[in-house]
Order: C-alpha cells, then structure tokens, then sequence
C-alpha cells in the first residue's frame, strides 16, 4: 500500500496557482484543470473534502462550526483501516481548538503564536495571566521552565514577542506565517509513523492578512516592508472607490501571488524529504479548500472569502504528485471536492479512479463572519447560495430569488461572467441537494442561537487575526 499525503494550500485558487505554482506543476504526474471546492471558505469545505458530502448534509458551516461531533466512520479515513492518520495544520479551524484532531491518530495544531506545538501556548497563557510589565515576563518564564516540554514553551514566548515586536519594523517580517512549521511537524509525524500511512496538512501562509516576509521573492512584489493588508479596506472596492486605494489593491495581489509562490517551493521542498524518508512509494495530492477573491471583475469586485460562490473562491488546483499508475497526465473534465476522499483512498490501494463528473454542485450556507444575532445583517453577504456546474455553463441561485447563469471559459481560470438572469435551476435543485436551498436556510436559523462554537480568548484572537470576527 502507498502512503498519501494531502497537502491543503489554504485560500489559494487557481489562476495565481498556475502562474506561481511551477515547481509543483512541473512534477505533478496528473493535474485536474477544472476541480472545484464545494464551498467558500475553510469549515464547510473541510468537512465536505472528507465525509463527501454538502453542507447542508453534514451540518458544519457558518451555523454549527465545531468538528467535534464528526466521526471517523463519516468520513474517507474509515476506508484506510491499514493506514495511520496523521495530521498537521496551520488553520485555527482545522485544529483542536474545534475538535477537528479527533479525527487523527495523530495531529500537530500550529499557528505564528505556537511554533513548537509540544511546547506551552504562549498566547494562551498570556490570556489567562494578570501579571503586567517585568512581572509578567518572569511569570511566563517560572511557568514555561515548569512544562514539560521548558525549551520549546520558552521558544515559543520568545518568537511571540518578537513578532509583535517587529510587526511595525521598517523591513520583512522574519519568519512566515506556518509553512516551516507545518512542514516540521509534517516530517516529525512521518518519521515517528509506521508505514502506511495518510498525511493531511494545511499551509495557511497565502490567507490574509499578507505582509512582507523574508522568504518571499521581493522580485514579486513592490510593497514597502512594513505594509500590510491591513491597511486597506477591500469593501472600498466593493464601493467602487478604487482611486482612493489602487496602489494597496495592487500591493495585496503581488504578495498574494509572492505568498503562493513561497509555498511553491516550501512544498517542492518537503516532496523530496518525503521520497527520500518514506520505505513505501508517497504519493501527494495538493489542492486547495477554496480559493480567494482578489476584487476582479470577476470576482464581483469582492475581496477575501467572506461571502459568494465566485469562481476565483470555487476553481481550485488539483495535482497528484507520483501516482501509481501512468495515465493521461491531464484532466480536462469536471472534479468536485465530493470525490476528493475517494481520489486519495483509491491512490492508496495503488489505483487512479475515475473521479470525473458531467455535472457538480457547490454550495454556502451563509455569511462566515458571526453575525449579532440582533442585528439586521448584509442581506448580500448573509446570503445561502448553492451552484451547479455543466458545460461551459455555471448555475446559481440563493436566498433572496436570484437565479444567474455565468459563462465559463476552460482557459480562463477563476474567470466567470453573467450571461443570463431569471434561469430555470428547478432540476439542479432536485437532483443535486436533499433539501429546498429556503427551507434548509430557514431551518439552521430557527435552530441556531448563535453562530460561534465556545473557544477560549487566545483562539478568538487568532480568528480575528485571520478576519473571521
């Protein structure tokens, strides 16, 4: 049996993919041009990638964000019975902080505030301390030399602050935002693993905010070191007061795009370790869980990943690095996230299946920012869509009646453009989705107080770090 590893490139789509992804694609032996992630941002897409089902079937989305009661009997892991499962990620939501390590034998939760995982959580600790001034930092040090782990929880600490000392400075920012992290803790699993093994990891380095770092090609990008994405608003272009912030819209793009080509070589960089430190043959898949609004036209003039189905957050890259079997290295047809576990489980009993579709369905749930429950929100944002793809042809509809055909093109990625209103999506509705798009919309309302799961202050921070509050 093979091992797998799946390498989610969190918020990355598809045609900056292409453009600054080369070493991957290079050495890819099949890529799927036209796979698509069944939602718009990280919790419903992760649990869709692996149950293989849509939103409103599994129930964890902008209504219920907690993994904790998912199982691995729901999900593609059940299918490895012969594998150990492992995992390592950078995305708060894709952490123990909401139950998704319940699903590993083993998994590394990891963020810029916790680069030794095994080591104390200095931001967390900093949440519950009273102490101020020397006081706090001697405290930090009493408890750090008492864990168990003293010189990863004082390494922790010490980078803490650093960053947040440096988060100003007139140059890049030192260290990245996970990836060496990650990829630390990658290799630490594998080599701690016995064989054969499955592997998920999530590099959250190219989603907001995005700054200067070290290891970026600086040939990528024209920012000042201290900028941030930060310091602009991306609604402003929503508004159409583009004038006002042209240069940061460029700015956000060239590091978006330096951010992707960083993890182009982070992960080049850990396929070599793997083919070099694995008995049995690894095969790697990398995609990414939804992709990222850039404020195109295209993208409805939106930035981030807060609301919409457009094709720059849907069409993702897929690639599958030393597969098992040689075969047409290129796949033109449609491939949705619903399939991806049955991709990786077939590539671990050494076959390539099929996972091709005519027709795909996506789906949101709503708003991924909590909204105040006694505040009228933005009926625009806050919105339940659901998408069909066929043909050229890209079908969508939503809560408030809207019911748009877009045109698609094969060789345009993340590309889309409305070409009809007032369409008839009766049989998508029926045949792809168990549920009415209104009917389900209403019920999660009705039965859902709020839209947060109770985590501790330290994980909130890094939720509005990340723009999720």
């Amino acid at each position: 049996m093979r091992n797998v590893v799946l390498v989610c490139l969190d918020a990355v789509r598809k045609d900056v993919f292409d453009e600054y992804a080369r070493r991957l694609r290079t050495r890819a032996g099949i890529e799927y041009t036209q796979a698509r992630a069944v939602s718009g941002w990280s919790v419903p897409s992760h649990a869709s990638m692996f149950t293989g089902t849509l939103p409103h079937e599994h129930g964890i989305h902008t209504f219920h964000r907690d993994f904790s009661g998912l199982t691995r009997e729901e999900t593609f892991l059940d299918r490895l019975p012969d594998h150990e499962v492992l995992g390592a990620s950078a995305n708060v939501y894709a952490s123990d902080a909401f139950g998704f390590d319940e699903l590993f034998d083993a998994y590394r939760s990891v963020s810029p505030d916790r680069r030794f995982p095994e080591g104390l959580d200095a931001e967390r600790w900093g949440q519950e301390a009273d102490e101020t001034g020397m006081a706090r930092y001697l405290a930090f040090l009493r408890s750090a030399l008492r864990h168990e782990r003293p010189l990863p929880s004082v390494a922790n600490g010490v980078l803490v602050e650093l960053d947040n000392w440096l988060a100003d400075a007139p140059f890049e920012k030192p260290l990245d935002d996970g990836a060496n992290i990650v990829a630390r803790e990658a290799k630490r699993l594998v080599s701690e693993a016995t064989e054969p093994f499955v592997l998920f990891t999530n590099f959250m380095d190219v989603h907001g905010p995005l700054t200067p770092v070290r290891s970026y090609d600086s040939s990528l990008y024209d920012a000042r070191p201290s900028w941030s994405s930060r310091a602009f608003d991306g609604r402003a272009v929503e508004r159409g007061e583009i004038d006002e912030i042209r240069d940061d819209i460029t700015h956000h793009r060239e590091l978006y795009a330096a951010a992707t080509e960083y993890l182009d070589r982070v992960v080049d960089n850990l396929v070599d370790w793997l083919h070099s430190n694995t008995n049995n043959e690894t095969t790697v898949v990398v995609t990414a869980d939804h992709g990222e609004n850039l404020g195109y036209e295209a993208d409805r003039r939106l930035f981030a990943h807060r609301s919409g189905l457009t094709e720059g957050l849907l069409h993702v890259p897929l690639l599958v690095l030393n597969p098992p079997e040689v075969m047409e290295s290129t796949v033109d047809d449609y491939v949705s996230h619903l399939r991806l576990g049955e991709l990786v489980t077939g590539l671990a009993t050494e076959t390539v299946p099929d996972v091709t579709d005519d027709v795909i369905p996506a789906e949101r749930i709503g708003f991924n920012v909590p909204v105040n429950p006694n505040a009228t929100p933005l009926r625009d944002d806050d919105r339940a869509i659901r998408v069909a793809y066929e043909g050229d042809a890209k079908y969508q509809w939503d809560t408030l009646g809207n019911r748009h055909r877009y045109r698609l093109d094969p060789d345009r990625p993340s590309w889309q453009e409305r070409d009809a209103q007032e369409v008839d999506i009766s049989g998508y509705e029926t045949t792809l989705f168990e549920v009415p798009i209104d009917e389900y919309r209403s019920r999660v309302e009705t039965s859902s107080a709020e839209r947060t799961a109770a985590v501790d202050d330290s994980v909130e921070d890094r939720l509005a770090d990340l723009g999720y509050r």
